[in-house]
């Protein structure tokens, strides 16, 4: 009895390790975990310089998208878009009466390569609320 206790408790300090981190559970919404899922940035030809900024592909880009229009549909007021965001990893300023910007940085390690990585979300707004969001992912190898 003495050993199972023992096996059960390594096996739910195991599990909780292994689990990702998450964020707010009632918006299911993190950045890390959306990086985490976006696939691998390229390895760049020989030509292409160190330093340069890269945009993900839309494409490459639409399963985050949608993540972000579910939990930030139109209609939601700025402020608990921007909570949302900010729950989630962001950073947000306004850029006026009808746009917020909200970014999320993060580091990726690609072979030998170390790829900086910024997430941006734009947030058009019509009377404080959400009309649409953007989003972009840049990204460059150092």
């Amino acid at each position: 009895m003495r050993k199972i206790l023992v096996i059960g408790a390594i096996a739910s300090a195991a599990l909780s390790f292994a689990a990702p981190a998450a964020a707010d559970p009632a918006s299911g919404l993190s950045f890390r975990e959306l990086e985490y899922q976006a696939p691998r940035d390229p390895l760049l030809p020989s030509n292409a310089a160190i330093g340069d900024l890269h945009h993900t592909l839309a494409a490459d880009l639409a399963p985050a998208t949608d993540a972000l229009n579910q939990a930030i549909p139109a209609g939601t007021s700025r402020a608990n878009a921007e909570a949302l965001l900010r729950k989630a990893g962001a950073k947000c300023r306004a850029d006026g009466a009808s746009t917020e910007r909200c970014g999320y940085f993060d580091v990726a390690t690609r072979d030998e390569y170390v790829d900086d990585v910024h997430w941006n979300v734009k947030l058009d707004l019509v009377d404080d609320k959400v009309a649409s969001l953007a989003v972009d992912r840049l990204w460059s190898r150092h």
